[in-house]
């Protein structure tokens, strides 16, 4: 089956609209970029899923790749999905890799589908629903890796990044398991210190890791959270990311414990107040999922 032409036309979903752009590099024919309401989202490359574009999902692949070994088995469930790159690379990489994937915005995975070859990659569940509710249901200790990626707009969505909700991620990880999410920041990361702090409530070992420039506070940009109840891998969290084409930087122990001093985790009965929730409004959203602040 070859490889469909990216649709000439923007697509309208439920929550945003979407654009598929081939890559402009000719030597990489499988390349496409997503843009969600004007913005880069996501990446995939249907020739070569090992192929990882954004910056931020290279770094959380080399965590991956250090703490779980290619030929152990790895149930991973994924929050947010686009089109599912990071589970792609997970079964491209691990014959005994199983993935759930869990996106709210059922357009998403039907573009997906049409466009994006998703019925063809192996292993992989992907289903429409609410990421947080699906976790709630899993059984204890029933996964080793989970992962949010979600966003309303450029927020992730606040049910998604409470204490109540990392204590019930930390219920459904096995011993051993890995924690990821990816958010997007403002100037003083008012919004990762507090998902921060809420990780280190429930988990002895957690990284923020992130360009320097948005730890420097000199732009805003993506910040990876990292959490386990075994030591991160050192060279994931510290060598690994200088040499990356696109080097950044973690912050661990008590660097991190000082970036955290006066913050305190987001609650589900609590209006958050960072400053990227002040912000929220000034995007004009019409409709946002159930639980969004605002």
């Amino acid at each position: 089956m070859g490889i469909p032409r990216a649709p000439s036309f923007p697509i309208v979903t439920e929550y945003v609209t979407v654009e598929i752009r081939e890559d402009r590099n000719p030597g990489f024919p499988g390349g496409r970029l997503l843009l969600m309401d004007g913005v880069e989202a996501s990446h995939v490359d249907l020739d070569d899923p090992t192929r990882i574009r954004f910056e931020y999902l290279r770094h959380l692949v080399g965590v991956i790749d250090a703490m779980f070994g290619g030929k152990d088995p790895l149930d991973a469930v994924q929050i947010g999905g686009g089109p599912c790159t990071l589970a792609r690379y997970l079964v491209a990489t691990r014959r005994r890799a199983r993935v759930r994937v869990v996106e709210r915005d059922a357009g998403i995975v039907q573009v997906s589908r049409e466009h994006l070859m998703l019925d063809a990659v192996p292993r992989l569940e992907v289903s429409v629903g609410d990421g947080r509710a699906v976790l709630a249901a899993m059984p204890d200790a029933s996964v080793d890796l989970v992962v949010v990626d979600a966003f309303v707009g450029l927020m992730a969505p606040h049910a998604l990044s409470t204490a109540e909700f990392i204590a019930d991620a930390r219920r459904a990880l096995r011993p051993g398991g890995l924690y990821a999410m990816n958010l997007i920041d403002v100037e003083p990361l008012e919004l990762a210190r507090a998902v921060a702090a809420g990780l280190r409530g429930e988990f002895t070992d957690v990284a923020m890791v992130s360009d320097p420039a948005v730890f420097e506070h000199r732009t805003s940009g993506n910040v990876l959270l990292l959490a386990s109840d075994r030591p991160l891998p050192a060279d994931a969290t510290g060598r690994a990311l200088a040499r990356d084409g696109a080097p950044w930087e973690a912050r661990t122990g008590r660097p991190l414990a000082r970036m955290l001093e006066g913050h305190v985790p987001l609650h589900d009965d609590v209006v958050p107040t960072h400053a990227l929730a002040r912000l929220a409004p000034l995007w004009g959203r019409v409709k946002q999922p159930p639980g969004a602040p605002g």
